[in-house]
C-alpha cells in the first residue's frame, strides 16, 4: 500500500514539481455592435447608443513565464483586410499574463496572425488564423 502512495505521488506531483513551464497564447475574434454594450440588456443610458461601435475585435490573452517577460516581450499583430490592405500592430507585454483587445472599427477582417517576439527578434511563439498566408507579392517584369 505504502508502495502504491509514493508511485502516485510520483506521477502525480512530479510533473508539478519538475518546473516545467508551456507558453501560451490565446486567440478569439469576436463581433462587436449595439448588443456588445450592456446598456443594451439592462436598458440604462448611454451616450454610446447613439453611436455604437461596430466591428471586428481580436482578443489576445497570454500567460508565459516570468523569465520570457524579461526578455521584453511584444506581440505583433498583423491584420489583412477585404482588400488585402495589410496593417501590424504592437503590444509590449509587461507582466506574465493578461490580454490586450485590438478593435478594427468598420473593417472587414480576412485572416490574421500573431507573433510574441523578443528584444533581440526572435519568435517566442506564434497563433495563425486558419486562412491565413503569406501575401505573395506581384512581381515588376522589365
Amino acid at each position: 500500500m505504502c508502495d502504491r502512495i509514493v508511485l502516485f505521488a510520483l506521477v502525480v506531483l512530479l510533473p508539478i514539481l519538475n518546473g516545467c513551464y508551456k507558453n501560451h497564447l490565446y486567440v478569439q475574434q469576436e463581433w462587436v455592435d449595439r448588443e456588445f454594450l450592456a446598456s443594451s440588456h439592462v436598458g440604462s443610458p448611454d451616450p454610446r447608443q447613439e453611436n455604437p461601435p461596430e466591428g471586428p475585435r481580436i482578443l489576445v490573452g497570454w500567460r508565459f513565464a516570468p523569465v520570457m517577460v524579461e526578455q521584453e516581450l511584444t506581440v505583433v499583430l498583423t491584420v489583412r483586410f477585404w482588400g488585402n490592405e495589410e496593417k501590424v500592430l504592437y503590444y509590449l507585454i509587461s507582466h506574465s499574463w493578461g490580454s490586450t483587445a485590438f478593435f478594427f472599427e468598420d473593417q472587414r477582417i480576412l485572416t490574421y496572425r500573431i507573433q510574441v517576439v523578443n528584444h533581440c527578434g526572435e519568435i517566442v511563439q506564434t497563433w495563425e488564423h486558419q486562412f491565413w498566408t503569406q501575401l505573395i507579392e506581384p512581381s515588376t517584369v522589365q
